[in-house]
């Protein structure tokens, strides 16, 4: 364990973070693609971990050094490089889906960390361009390689001569990313509910289900105990016959 993790663990360090938890303000440097790279299942785990000293600050990829940065400048540490062990920071993606090839097999919904993708078994599935986080984890559920990740090419021009209009457009630029983290860190956060909520739903359904089975091998038991009986009884009755 490091000094980086000293320091998150001592009590100067939740002393020198007011206003919203820790936790929410790592959340909110985090870039939400919820890919996993960093070794936990979301950009929010990974937050929790850096607040509990369990994790490095330097474990995400699609964050960048400038993301690196800015969590050090946030908690008040020395900044480190990114750890290329968990892959390089990459343009801005997102997923398409060659219609021709698709299976509908539903594998890469089942892996959308923020369910961008729509469609049924046996149809072709479809991406919802805006919510696609460039996440990566479609790719190697797919079972016939239909999915790739096209580059998003920057919108914004830079003009020369108009300062005012760069950077009123950057600060747009800036606001829309800031959303569609927001709205990113949302869907993780409907999915895991809804997970969740299907996780319960199966497991009392499968508690009634054993119920029901239970009920149904005691009504069979007690059945047969009855049928044994008067197999008993008759044949006691045709020994009786067969002695008169």
């Amino acid at each position: 364990m490091n000094e980086h993790f000293l320091i998150l663990t001592g009590l100067g360090y939740a002393a020198k973070i007011k206003g919203k938890p820790l936790v929410n303000q790592i959340d909110a440097i985090l870039p939400q693609t919820q890919c996993s790279q960093c070794d936990f299942p979301g950009c929010r785990p990974y937050a929790e971990a850096i607040a509990n000293g369990d994790a490095e600050i330097n474990q995400c990829p699609p964050g960048g050094q400038e993301g690196v940065d800015a969590l050090a400048e946030l908690l008040g540490v020395e900044t480190l490089l990114l750890d290329d062990t968990h892959g390089e920071k990459k343009p801005k993606r997102i997923a398409f889906v060659d219609e021709k090839v698709c299976i509908g097999c539903t594998l890469c919904i089942q892996a959308c960390p923020v369910d961008a993708f729509v469609g049924s078994s046996k149809v072709m599935t479809q991406v919802i361009a805006k919510e696609c986080t460039g996440c990566d984890l479609c790719l190697p559920v797919c079972p016939v390689d239909c999915i790739n990740m096209i580059e998003v090419k920057p919108t914004i021009q830079i003009p020369f001569i108009n300062y005012y209009q760069f950077y009123n457009s950057l600060y747009e630029k800036q606001t829309q990313e800031k959303a569609q983290r927001d709205k990113a860190r949302e869907r993780f956060e409907f999915r895991e509910i809804r997970l969740e909520r299907n996780r319960r739903e199966r497991t009392k359904l499968l508690e009634e289900k054993m119920i029901a089975l239970k009920e149904k091998m005691a009504k069979d038991r007690t059945q047969k105990v009855k049928i044994d009986a008067a197999m008993e009884r008759i044949n006691a009755s045709k020994t009786n016959n067969k002695i008169k």
